[in-house]
């Protein structure tokens, strides 16, 4: 059963992808898409009965998987080589080409690695990521179906392009299953390929030409990464001669010897994770529509780069290399979360609580202890869940209204209850105990806590400073949301989705979010083997979540009766009104009330916090380099 398991894990998406491009009728894509769903979850879950685990199922075993791989290393730099020149984009043609030359030495210039005898290892790590992808991807993919019928519709296309949509998102499910199952560098990085060109082909599939630019842009960063990895993987296998990774995350085998492979393979997955200063091909992503915005932040593309840190995690712990990354990890983390708090642009600031957070991630990686690993898969699975919940909404209530300004999502409650409520829930999951993501962020500060050494100490504050600018900011966002009537005009309305595909992924998410938040102690204690899951702090745990449970149940009854009342025209202080909404002031000009939240873009906005922040995420990776170099 495991090779049936992990046969459809891989394989069944790619297939339905493929077959849903031929697919003209929208009810045959859509029983497709429901399908792979359901087979996702299936094998998944019977994965995880079985985990942990080591196979070789004959699809990826080293001897069948090798020569694709080795293929693959050529065609895919090639094909980034055929879309650079044919933008003449620059920066595309460079990486690409850097990327052959790196193949080329590999294929003729390197004696091969030594055979990998076990293809596929699942443990703790592998099978959350499995997890995320199967259960949250899928999801995704079923708010897609609605969602891109109404996408198309505004768009006024002639030709639908669902057919091709589909086939990529499907495909891109498999890809990163097969990913989080290998067991050899070399397969690892040909999945690592597939989900760059993934992601550029979804985020530029409207074809505008902001969606061209933005594509290009994700392009090149991750061709970029991709040069990184392939860098790491040659002098893995000039320096050991393995392509192994169980193998290679034994400390003992980097004993006395120069980190460089393993940190260049660290840059490579900051860049996949957007880490700063690589944040911007993320935040191009969401010109996109939703589904790939949803698809990209939660369970498919940045999952790569914490989960390859992650991977390497065991290596880094009380090494110099390791400190710096964590160092690095917590400047993405408080950098993004303030210039969170200068955004309006809802789906921007998901953008950069995303980057933030996994920024977190990162530095649970660099400390590379037990807990902190533990910790940082924990937040994987949570974030992705959370994530996953905000921006499905966030793409809803952009429906709803035709804007996904936070000033215009003002009061939309009212037009959209149920996701706005949700998307709420989501926002207060972010930072309230016990729910997600702060049991999170107590378990990476407990096992920073650890290593109680200088640099180490000044992630920590950068941690709790990050996590209080988030708190702003959630809180903002979920106040906004669930706020009065605007006293401002109105943005234009269009129709909402309001259907059991949109609001079923939805609610599954939500009861996901809070769920996991509430298991959170469950999981750090399987993932580190220990028997008592509420001992410490933890025991705090299940009180919190009654008195949380009492204050939303208390919350929604108040809300119901503010719905009900009738409001109140703001007071004037005796200001003679030309007309309602208005006020006459100075030189009897006619003033228009407005109300909005106060972004503070001297120390929040983008142009200035965006170099700032991203010269020293800059140094600190150019130090992980060269301090492992040295």
């Amino acid at each position: 059963m495991i090779d049936v398991y992990i046969g459809l894990l891989v394989l069944w998406p790619v297939a339905a992808g493929l077959a849903s491009l031929g697919q003209r009728s929208p009810a045959t894509r859509a029983a497709l898409v429901m399908a792979t769903a359901a087979v996702l979850a299936a094998a998944a879950v019977g994965l995880a009965t079985q985990a942990p685990l080591t196979a070789s199922p004959a699809f990826l075993a080293s001897a069948t998987a090798l020569h694709v791989a080795q293929a693959a290393a050529f065609l895919f730099p090639a094909f980034f080589l055929f879309q650079g020149l044919k933008e003449k984009h620059a920066l595309v043609i460079v990486f690409a080409l850097m990327q052959l030359a790196l193949a080329a030495f590999g294929e003729f210039g390197l004696a091969a690695p030594a055979a990998v005898q076990t293809a596929v290892a699942v443990d703790g790590l592998a099978l959350a990521l499995v997890l995320v992808v199967s259960l949250v991807g899928s999801l995704i993919c079923i708010f897609a179906l609605p969602y891109m019928k109404h996408h198309e519709e505004h768009l006024h296309l002639q030709t639908s392009r669902q057919p091709q949509f589909f086939m990529i998102l499907l495909a891109f499910l498999g890809f990163m299953n097969g990913l989080a199952l290998s067991n050899d560098l070399h397969v690892f990085s040909a999945f690592y390929e597939a989900t760059t060109l993934c992601s550029f082909l979804l985020i530029g599939h409207d074809q505008t030409a902001e969606a061209k630019q933005s594509g290009l842009r994700a392009l090149w960063m991750n061709s970029m990464g991709g040069v990184f990895l392939h860098a790491g993987i040659l002098l893995i296998q000039k320096q050991h001669g393995l392509a192994d990774i169980q193998a290679l995350v034994n400390p003992a085998l980097w004993s006395g010897m120069s980190l460089l492979p393993l940190a260049l393979l660290a840059v490579a997955g900051c860049v996949k994770a957007a880490q700063l200063p690589f944040q911007a091909w993320l935040l191009g992503a969401m010109v996109a529509p939703t589904p790939v915005s949803a698809l990209l932040h939660s369970s498919t593309m940045v999952k790569v780069g914490v989960f390859l840190c992650l991977r390497l995690a065991p290596v880094f712990e009380g090494t110099t290399t390791g400190r710096i990354l964590t160092l690095a990890g917590a400047m993405t983390f408080l950098g993004a979360s303030a210039l969170a708090l200068g955004q309006s642009n809802a789906k921007k600031i998901l953008a950069y609580s995303t980057a933030a957070n996994l920024g977190l991630i990162i530095a649970c990686a660099g400390l590379g202890t037990p807990l902190a690993i533990a910790a940082g898969t924990v937040l994987l699975v949570i974030h992705a869940a959370t994530k996953g919940l905000l921006f499905l909404c966030v793409g809803d209530m952009e429906q709803a209204i035709g804007s996904r300004d936070l000033e215009d999502l003002r009061a939309v409650i009212a037009k959209t209850p149920v996701t706005a409520l949700a998307a709420v829930a989501g926002s207060m999951a972010m930072i309230l105990p016990p729910l997600g993501m702060l049991v999170g962020k107590w378990a990476v500060l407990e096992a920073a806590a650890a290593s109680p050494v200088p640099v180490v100490v000044i992630a920590m504050v950068m941690m709790a400073v990050g996590s209080a600018l988030g708190v702003v900011c959630w809180v903002r966002f979920s106040g906004t949301l669930m706020s009065g009537v605007a006293v401002g005009p109105q943005p234009a309305h269009t129709s909402p989705l309001s259907t059991g595909l949109t609001t079923g992924p939805i609610l599954t998410l939500l009861a996901g979010a809070v769920g996991l938040g509430m298991a959170a102690p469950w999981l750090n204690a399987l993932l580190l083997g220990q028997g008592n899951p509420l001992a410490g702090g933890w025991g705090l745990l299940p009180p919190l979540f009654i008195v949380a449970m009492l204050g939303w149940i208390i919350g929604l009854k108040v809300l119901g009766r503010q719905s009900q009342a009738r409001l109140a025209t703001p007071y004037l202080g005796g200001l003679p009104q030309a007309q309602p909404g208005s006020y006459v002031g100075p030189l009897g000009r006619n003033w228009t009330l407005s109300e909005g939240n106060e972004y503070a873009t001297e120390f929040f906005g983008e142009p200035k916090l965006t170099r700032l922040a991203g010269i020293v995420a800059l140094a600190l990776l150019l130090a992980l380099v060269g301090g492992a170099l040295l």
